[in-house]
């Protein structure tokens, strides 16, 4: 079983997407890489290490990705930059990468979806 830690993580996302500003990769990156391991764990009620078992590494690259992307639109990086894999966001494409951003955490949700979730009970007093 091949486990990832952030760094890990981290650097297969900035292989995905192209032209990361400075200031999200480094700490940033790694923080937005734990809370969505936290998320994860919220999810699935299932305890996630720090070193990141396999069956989780996808949906939580996709939802990392996702929040990157989004933040960069935050920041107003040039959406032009923008390149996931084979798809280019061109200039004036705003919307493209928040369609991009919600397509990934779409594919991250359903990713951790599959692998269940659980639920609370909870009975009412009185």
């Amino acid at each position: 079983m091949v486990t990832l830690d952030n760094i890990g993580i981290g650097s297969i996302i900035l292989n995905m997407i192209e032209n990361v500003p400075s200031y999200i990769s480094g700490t940033t990156l790694h923080n937005m890489i734990d809370n969505e391991r936290y998320n994860a764990e919220n999810r699935t009620c299932d305890d996630i290490p720090s070193d990141i078992p396999e069956k989780y590494q996808p949906a939580i690259i996709s939802l990392s990705a996702a929040a990157v992307v989004n933040l960069m639109e935050m920041q107003g990086t040039d959406s032009k930059s923008i390149k996931l894999g084979d798809f280019n966001i061109t200039k004036g494409g705003g919307s493209s990468s928040e369609v991009t951003a919600s397509s990934l955490r779409e594919d991250g949700l359903r990713k951790l979806d599959e692998l269940g979730y659980c639920m609370h009970y909870y009975k009412a007093l009185g």
